[in-house]
């Protein structure tokens, strides 16, 4: 047997963090001439604080709006003053309750201002290397490879993360993590897991949620309602914001209408008017797979109805109110969570795992791969400029 086909789910993390790190190496370093910042993706219109930008000279990305990861890098230099942050935030409620990765960037690095970056690269890094051997122990449990643990370097979530130091990532990993726990029987940690996930986006609340489901299914309601509690922090934590505008907001069924939109008016890629028909048949193929992906999640969760006492049970729930939360709410903020396949692929990827585990469980992974892949080669396309930029410095070309 070839050396690499006998790696450890240890090995196989280790190589998958070493792998993002020298990424974001070459990215910093051939891409954003050194500037190591410019993995938060900040917009080139959005307003930061003096005391930031005096301190720690920004990369501004193309596009004026930037994404989620330049008010994380904001949170992560001042979290105990998020009020006064506020005026910078664009939707301060909504950001500061996703407080717990600038919070431990800040607590790791001391409160040093020149500490707090390498403290949260470092944090995103073990974040997304845990994901990665949550899962290929997860893969060894249902007697397959821990190579499958280099899978969830493919889930949307931890793409974006890797190009964008988004939360998705870590709250994919925490699910798996959550996952391993029960199914080992570690269940403190699950529940650790379970209240902490919240604070690194709203969408953990769920897993305490199938937690507290499954044990309502078993007839166990005093141990229901102990994992239910698991929620109470987080709820105490949004209620104490309630003074802070820009909440998040729900729609019902809107998914319908951003589909509508996604087929009939598409997006017409002006930076590259070449490739839009290729971009947007990708597009389409991403959404098909994606609602088939939910479609699948909650099929799963119905096939299984009779089995409560089986310890996959939690992976069922969690898939099926993953699927739930993506069909009847979206996320407005205000960007929809429908909005594109960076929306509700990075959202949602749980959904995108837990199938991977059920069909590694019966021995049918093609499936689930061929409704993961579509999107994650989507996402993956916003590697392809850095990646030939990187190509070029290292070979002269």
């Amino acid at each position: 047997m070839l050396p690499f086909l006998r790696l450890r789910a240890w090995q196989v993390a280790a190589i998958s963090m070493l792998a993002i790190l020298a990424w974001w190496t070459l990215a910093a370093r051939y891409v954003y001439a050194g500037h190591w910042n410019a993995l938060y993706c900040t917009g080139y219109a959005v307003r930061m604080p003096e005391w930031l930008t005096s301190r720690e000279p920004l990369w501004f990305c193309p596009g004026p709006g930037g994404y989620d990861g330049q008010y994380f890098h904001l949170l992560a230099h001042q979290p105990l003053e998020f009020r006064q942050l506020a005026p910078w935030l664009d939707a301060p409620r909504l950001r500061v309750q996703r407080i717990l990765l600038p919070l431990s960037a800040w607590l790791l690095a001391f409160g040093r201002f020149d500490w707090v970056d390498p403290a949260y690269f470092f944090l995103m890094l073990v974040w997304l290397g845990a994901g990665v051997w949550w899962t290929a122990r997860l893969a060894e449990l249902r007697r397959a490879s821990p190579l499958w643990g280099f899978s969830f370097l493919l889930l949307p979530s931890t793409l974006s993360s890797i190009d964008r130091m988004l939360a998705d990532g870590p709250l994919t990993a925490a699910v798996a993590g959550f996952l391993y726990g029960i199914e080992t029987g570690r269940w403190r940690a699950a529940w650790t897991v379970a209240v902490l996930a919240p604070f690194l986006r709203e969408t953990g609340i769920l897993l305490p949620a199938a937690a507290g489901a499954v044990f309502l299914w078993r007839r166990r309601w005093l141990t229901a309602a102990a994992w239910m509690a698991a929620a109470v922090p987080f709820l105490l934590w949004i209620h104490s914001l309630r003074d802070l505008p820009g909440s998040l907001s729900m729609k019902w069924a809107g998914w319908f209408h951003s589909i509508t939109q996604i087929i009939l008016f598409p997006d017409p890629y002006e930076n590259v008017p070449r490739l839009r028909h290729v971009l947007h048949a990708m597009d389409l193929i991403s959404l098909a797979g994606f609602v088939l992906a939910l479609a699948c999640a909650l099929v799963l969760l119905w096939r299984r109805r009779r089995e409560a006492e089986n310890p996959r049970a939690f992976a069922w729930m969690s898939g099926a109110l993953f699927a739930a939360a993506a069909l009847t709410l979206v996320h407005l903020e205000p960007r929809h969570a429908w909005d594109n396949f960076y929306s509700y692929g990075r959202v949602f990827s749980p959904v995108f795992l837990i199938l991977l585990l059920d069909g590694l469980e019966r021995r049918r992974a093609a499936l689930p791969l061929a409704l993961t892949l579509p999107t994650t080669a989507r996402v993956g396309l916003y590697f392809a400029s850095p990646a030939l930029r990187i190509l070029r410095a290292l070979t002269g070309l």
